[in-house]
């Protein structure tokens, strides 16, 4: 059984995206929502892909491939509803950023292996913190309006999905552990955020 649940969390990730779109798609806009959290989204999936397609795991190559599309997905909405020249901007230097480490498998004297090994790793951090930047957004705007709780409840449970996975394995990775324990931090900590926000016109 145990060996199913990376597939579950990947399906769950993946379905955590439908409501979020859906609430953008309905509202033409994309004000509250953090371009750092989902500009984290797109990196790591490609750290990921890159990892996985090097050493061909390919089986694991489609859970990024669908949830990094769907975080671009949602940038491309970010620049079509509500970016300015400046946002757009910035967008542009964190995309650059993010692909410029790849930059150095074109050096002779740098291992595409040790290379990738330590972009997974830079991966998890950003899959750790990636909530943070929505929650500061959040508490400095009280822009919930674009929101969606099922998208932050939908990612706790497939970190709580892909902890209980880990702990399952005969050995675990104290990182992945870690890992997982922040994503349960931090989408329970914007959960909480996006109750606060809502509930404060019916208490004022």
């Amino acid at each position: 059984m145990s060996e199913y649940l990376p597939i579950v969390s990947s399906f769950v990730l993946v379905l955590s995206f439908v409501p979020l779109i859906r609430k953008i798609r309905k509202n033409r806009s994309v004000s509250g929502v953090s371009l750092l959290m989902m500009s984290f989204g797109v990196a790591q999936s490609s750290y990921f892909i890159a990892y996985n397609v090097f050493f061909e795991r390919f089986f694991m190559v489609l859970p990024f491939v669908i949830t990094g599309s769907l975080s671009a997905l949602i940038l491309y909405y970010f620049i079509r509803y509500n970016a300015s020249s400046k946002q757009r901007n910035q967008l542009a230097l964190l995309l650059a950023l993010s692909t410029l480490p790849f930059g150095l498998l074109l050096a002779k004297d740098i291992e595409a292996a040790a290379l990738l090994n330590a972009l997974t790793y830079l991966g998890l951090v950003m899959s750790s913190i990636r909530v943070m930047p929505q929650t500061y957004k959040t508490i400095k705007s009280g822009d919930v309006s674009n929101l969606s709780a099922r998208y932050f409840s939908l990612q706790f449970l497939a970190g709580g999905i892909g902890l209980a996975a880990e702990l399952s394995l005969g050995h675990v990775s104290v990182a992945h552990v870690l890992m997982f324990v922040m994503i349960l931090l931090t989408n329970a900590a914007q959960l909480g955020c996006i109750q606060y926000y809502r509930s404060k016109p019916a208490l004022a």
